[in-house]
């Protein structure tokens, strides 16, 4: 978070990017806190756009948090900055609109935002493996 200008709307940046039509969703992590990802008080928002739906994962060295009104019911795939496939659990997604908010909120008090409940996140173990072991590469359309 320290390093976004002080002059750049960051809401609208991303608004903007979903304006234009997600073919693929896109996430970001947006952190606060040292850069150094193991300290304790390091807290990040994972915001996610496609089209109309979105997401959002709170994530802190102890805990990773999902929307309780979230409705994807299986993991699914976002591509970090459009590039990276990541995983994104279950119950993250909700209307885009919402991930707007949440954003705003998050940047303006760099706390977990309060303007919607969260519940435990699924764990990273319970992702899908085809037979060989691997992640399946799941595309969503």
């Amino acid at each position: 978070m320290d390093e976004i200008p002080a002059d750049m709307d960051l809401v609208a940046a991303i608004r903007h990017v979903n304006a234009q039509g997600v073919r693929k969703p896109w996430v970001w992590v947006i952190s606060a806190g040292p850069d150094d990802p193991f300290y304790p008080a390091g807290v990040s928002l994972s915001v996610g756009v496609h089209n109309q739906v979105g997401s959002l994962n709170w994530v802190t060295n102890s805990a990773s948090l999902v929307p309780v009104r979230g409705t994807n019911t299986e993991w699914v795939v976002y591509h970090l900055a459009g590039m990276h496939d990541t995983p994104i659990p279950p119950h993250a997604e909700v209307p885009v609109d919402t991930v707007f908010e949440v954003l705003a909120e998050f940047l303006d008090t760099r706390v977990r935002p309060t303007k919607i409940e969260w519940q435990e996140a699924a764990p990273l173990s319970s992702i899908p493996h085809d037979h060989t072991g691997e992640p399946p590469a799941t595309v969503i359309t």
